[in-house]
């Protein structure tokens, strides 16, 4: 059974909702995959998509990542698994910065490590490994030049015959 915030007021409805999703049997385990999408118009970034084995290429598409392979997969904690119990829509995270992934990364190793010493440990070393690999410095340095033949800022365009 799921701890519900004290003051929690839900209607008869999203109790209904709440129970028949209670009441159904949990995972037992899950995967968690990192992919690194490189920069292209956008910053480059790391995506982790929770519950990995139900994500398929189809729905990777609008991300770009339809054909990529993940870098690094890891089991999912017991508390993660009951966590995203009640998810009915895919769920991902997405990092544009090395330190908030590696802090987000060690809340969920310690997670892990509760539930099999050392697997948050050795997560954690395999990812810091790929640090220098997948620089997530962005260069997108302004916008880019006029091409030729348009005028610059504040001069009128004057269409021709």
């Amino acid at each position: 059974m799921v701890k519900i915030k004290g003051g929690c007021v839900m209607s008869p409805r999203e109790r209904a909702e709440f129970e028949r999703q209670d009441a159904l049997h949990r995972k037992k385990t899950g995967l968690v995959a990192y992919y690194f999408k490189p920069q292209t118009k956008y910053p480059p970034r790391f995506y982790a998509f929770i519950h990995a084995e139900t994500w398929c290429e189809r729905n990777r598409r609008p991300m770009g990542l339809h054909t990529a392979i993940p870098f690094l997969t890891r089991p999912m904690s017991t508390a993660e698994i009951e966590y995203h119990h009640f998810d009915w829509r895919l769920c991902y995270h997405q990092y544009e910065d090395w330190d908030k992934l590696m802090r987000a990364s060690a809340q969920e190793a310690e997670e892990l490590d509760t539930d099999e010493e050392g697997t948050g440990k050795d997560f954690l070393d395999q990812l810091s490994a790929f640090r220098s690999n997948f620089p997530l410095k962005a260069d997108l340095g302004g916008c880019p030049p006029d091409p030729p033949g348009l005028p610059a800022d504040g001069e009128p365009f004057i269409c021709g015959n």
